[in-house]
């Protein structure tokens, strides 16, 4: 019994691990235990000392993105592909919507597209449906994204909506006081 005592009191000090920061080559941070390749712009070593560190809480990576107000829409600043592009975000949009000026520059035309049907604010439309490779919005990056090829606003170029098949992989509050958005990973 008391071997039993012991070991109970001393298993978190003997239970460590090493968790490293990588940040790769699209400044996307990622933490593991496995050790990182050389090819890593940064790697930073830090022991866990007990099983229940607080710190220790990948789900809890958040990002704050600020957002304007524009006539009652949340405006989002994002790249797809590299290309800077501001998003509507629009919770009721199944999928993001790319205007068709930064498709042509984010080189989204050459990717395999399939032409749906969808429902818009101005009625049913037939457009381009492509997998996006690289969206942020803020500190937040992610590949796989099916987006449409559509204009949002004609005297708006470069505005698109940031929708579900992005945010679906995110807890999103609204911090209405700050103008900020937080995208926390689920």
């Amino acid at each position: 019994m008391f071997k039993i005592l012991i070991l109970c009191l001393f298993l978190p000090v003997l239970a460590q691990a090493e968790l490293y920061k990588i940040i790769n080559e699209y400044d996307e941070i990622i933490f593991t235990d496995t050790a990182p390749s050389m090819e890593a712009k940064e790697y930073n070593v830090n022991p866990i000392k007990t099983i229940n560190n607080p710190a220790f809480n990948l789900k809890k990576i958040d990002a704050m993105t600020p957002y304007q107000d524009e006539s009652g829409s949340m405006i989002v600043e994002g790249s797809v592909h590299g290309v800077a592009m501001r998003f509507i975000v629009d919770t009721g949009a199944t999928y993001v919507a790319i205007p068709p000026a930064i498709a042509k520059q984010a080189g989204l035309y050459d990717l395999k597209s399939k032409t749906i049907k969808v429902k818009t604010a101005n009625g049913k439309m037939k457009v381009s449906r492509v997998r996006l490779q690289d969206m942020s919005i803020g500190k937040m990056t992610q590949s796989n994204v099916r987006a449409t090829i559509q204009t949002i606003a004609a005297d708006k170029p470069n505005l698109g909506l940031l929708g579900m098949s992005f945010l679906k992989h995110y807890k999103v509050t609204v911090h209405q006081d700050k103008k900020m958005i937080e995208l926390a990973p689920k």
